[in-house]
């Protein structure tokens, strides 16, 4: 099949093409049981072109071309930066809100980025707790990071999961950058997710507010400093409810969660730098680039900065932020 596959596309489609066979071929290598177990094979053969596109159309915000590279430095920065949000979206995700899970349980992230969540997760779970994941996303830069950093790695529209079978995975996560779905998307979006969720399966959507202050932020600080403009509606509770009614779950439940930015440095000025330099790079706020004092200042106007002395002897700076969650059962 993987010859069949090299050899068919490689004719097709060149360069493009030649990424989907030595995409497929990685991931029967190197994930043989998971690959099995999720993929869907015939889709995959007979939608070679829905890849090249994607592959086409590369650039977007988070291409180089974008701000992607702000944000792979951002988490090289300060990895964990985000991890309390991690956590919580884990426990939802898991039949049980525990962080106890084993590789059989599949997590499908569908807007991965370069595998985040799963890079937190097997940083803070021993390897005998860690489920397996699936990271998905639309950006072929991200893909590829992911890829590369050996993360089983798949390129896919969130509202077209073509590449996984149906009834597959134990768990779906939406999370950071659900925004950037366009609203007339996002309802394929979840049902997408809900068709490859096993019966039983977790379907988790995490964005944040409508109106609140990361809404605020992205409109008025990302949109005047940031080297890409983010002009995308965020998410009222209602919309989010509706999305779960349309993906047929039951037992939905709407959430907040505390999802804050905390960093750690060894003086309370390193700690704000830290920060500061922080959310420079996430948002690719070139703008702001050597501004610390005038970013800390617009932080603790939308967010609130709290520093204190750790018992360590370590400063923490930490800005709080409430993410909305919807979460529901197939």
């Amino acid at each position: 099949m993987l010859q069949f596959l090299q050899i068919e596309v490689g004719q097709e489609y060149s360069d493009s093409c030649y990424t989907l066979a030595k995409s497929f071929t990685y991931l029967y290598e190197n994930f043989p049981q998971l690959a099995h177990d999720v993929l869907e094979i015939e889709n995959i053969l007979s939608r070679s072109y829905s890849f090249f596109k994607l592959v086409q159309n590369s650039v977007n915000e988070f291409s180089e071309e974008g701000r992607g590279d702000d944000y792979i430095n951002s988490i090289k920065i300060c990895p964990l930066v985000r991890q309390e949000g991690v956590i919580e979206l884990l426990k939802l995700a898991n039949l049980e809100p525990t962080l106890s899970f084993n590789s059989d349980y599949i997590i499908g992230d569908f807007l991965a980025g370069d595998g985040y969540i799963e890079q937190i997760t097997n940083t803070l779970l021993p390897e005998s707790k860690r489920p397996s994941f699936i990271n998905s996303d639309i950006s072929h830069y991200m893909f590829q990071i992911c890829k590369d950093a050996g993360r089983f790695a798949v390129l896919q529209d969130a509202k077209d999961l073509y590449w996984l079978r149906s009834d597959s995975l134990d768990a779906g996560i939406f999370a950071y950058g659900t925004h950037h779905i366009p609203q007339i998307e996002r309802s394929q979006a979840a049902k997408e997710a809900a068709r490859v969720l096993k019966i039983g399966g977790r379907w988790v959507l995490h964005d944040f507010e409508e109106g609140g202050p990361m809404a605020r932020w992205f409109r008025d600080i990302v949109n005047t400093f940031g080297k890409t403009r983010h002009d995308y509606p965020h998410f009222t509770c209602e919309e989010m409810l509706g999305l779960a009614m349309d993906a047929g779950l039951r037992d939905v439940k709407l959430d907040y969660i505390s999802d804050p930015f905390v960093v750690q440095a060894a003086t309370e000025a390193e700690a704000l730098s830290l920060l500061a330099n922080y959310v420079i790079k996430m948002y690719g706020l070139t703008g702001l680039s050597k501004e610390i004092n005038k970013t800390i200042e617009l932080l603790e106007q939308y967010f609130g900065v709290d520093v204190h002395h750790l018992t360590t002897g370590n400063y923490e700076a930490k800005i709080t932020r409430n993410a909305l969650v919807c979460h529901g059962t197939k």
